[in-house]
């Protein structure tokens, strides 16, 4: 959505996976939509429907069933949520009501409430639309999620093009003229704004569970087992309302993604067709495209490693993705996390140029992780060499030899590209 707000996308069907002709000619599947389901008996196996449209509601049976009720936006308490030029940014309806808005009231200064992954796509889309972007957050940092020093790398590209930075700094209300938005009042206070995005945060929509009287989870997600199978009889559960297992931990956890959504679909799907599909889980690999970076994580940071009961050990590094004697690098920038004890590897983060392909080198780690390799083995990994495409000894295997040097306690002799 921020790509179709943005221009990037011209049309926002393209943005539509399927539609339920689609749906009823592929697969003979009939799909409702405008229909409210109010409630789940499981006792009796049925639910209970008000068709939108008309006002009619029935009660509809089931053999089995799938709660996939997804997540809604945030929206924090407080005065002038509901002001005329106030966005959140969760379904395709919030994108083509803010394009809308863009066109027809023209605003010049926009303020983004959360300086997450969607904050810093929208600084972007903002940016190309010729807006002034200001992004607020409570955290002392752009990228919560990331480290500090890596988060600093993206806050200074980002001030770079224009985009004002305000952190630490809590919502307290938003301003208006009584129907059309005004500002932002923060803790230290006002900003003039004419579009405010609130990009806090999403919340798994999993009251109607709850009421059916299913077990929730970790963040009020509904809890499922490795099957997507929920405490009710019969009842699946997956997507970004229900809960997962952190590969690396162990423990349970929500980490609403796409991409984990579309694997537990697959699995639940099989499981509810008599197949033994098993879910493991997901290690919380993300990467988001802001203004010409790359950033991404996998696995565990160096603070979760240690409240996860492992001894870290860290390097940072900075390398350019190609020989310079050919065009075309990128520089990029990787912190990998390792067990100090067995070199198992637990995480890693990227900053780096577009042009250094750093989604190829996190996507290597996030493999090497999965699997459970150490450091040892990542330094011996054989990736595919060619100058168009890395250099002799890729940047994930130079990570590997200054992991290893370190827990071994010897000065490695690697130098920016791992060759002396």
């Amino acid at each position: 959505m921020p790509y179709f707000i943005s221009g990037v996308t011209a049309d926002h069907q393209n943005l539509i996976a399927r539609t339920p002709a689609q749906f009823k000619s592929m697969n003979d599947i009939d799909v409702k939509t405008s229909h409210l389901v109010l409630a789940i008996d499981p006792a009796g196996h049925t639910v209970t429907v008000r068709d939108l449209q008309t006002g009619h509601e029935y009660v509809e049976g089931y053999t089995r069933l799938l709660i996939s009720t997804g997540a809604e936006a945030f929206v924090p308490p407080v005065e002038g949520t509901e002001l005329e030029g106030v966005f959140t940014l969760r379904r395709l309806t919030d994108s083509l009501q803010m394009k809308r808005y863009l066109a027809d009231a023209r605003p010049r200064r926009a303020v983004i409430v959360g300086a997450g992954p969607i904050g810093m796509e929208m600084c972007e889309s903002f940016a190309t639309l010729g807006l002034e972007v200001t992004v607020m957050d409570l955290a002392g940092q752009v990228m919560p999620y990331m480290s500090p020093e890596m988060a600093a790398r993206v806050q200074a590209r980002i001030e770079e093009e224009g985009v004002n930075c305000l952190l630490e700094q809590s919502l307290t209300a938003i301003a208006g003229d009584g129907v059309a938005v005004r500002g932002v009042v923060t803790s230290n206070g006002e900003i003039k704004a004419d579009l405010v995005l609130l990009a806090i945060g999403i919340r798994p929509l999993s009251g109607i569970a709850a009421d059916a009287g299913l077990e929730l989870g970790v963040r009020g997600a509904i809890k499922v087992d490795e099957h997507m199978r929920t405490t009710g009889e019969d009842i699946f559960s997956a997507g970004d309302c229900a809960t997962t297992t952190h590969t690396i931990t162990g423990r349970q956890v929500w980490l609403p993604l796409g991409s984990t959504s579309r694997k537990q679909g697959r699995a639940c799907a099989d499981n509810m067709f008599g197949g033994e599909s098993r879910f493991a889980g997901v290690q919380g690999t993300s990467v988001v495209k802001c203004f010409d970076l790359t950033v991404g994580r996998t696995g565990l940071g160096e603070t979760e490693a240690t409240e996860a009961g492992f001894s870290p050990e860290v390097i940072s590094m900075e390398a350019e993705s190609l020989h310079q004697y050919y065009p075309g690098r990128g520089t990029m920038n990787l912190k990998l996390i390792a067990h100090g004890g067995s070199g198992r590897l637990l995480g890693a983060e990227v900053v780096g140029q577009i042009s250094s392909v750093a989604e190829k080198r996190l996507d290597v780690l996030a493999v090497a992780i999965d699997a459970g390799m150490t450091a040892d083995h990542l330094q011996y990994l054989d990736l595919a060499y060619a100058p168009p495409y890395s250099t002799s000894v890729d940047i994930p295997v130079i990570a590997g030899n200054l992991m290893t040097g370190k827990i071994r306690g010897i000065e490695c002799g690697c130098g920016p590209q791992g060759l002396d």
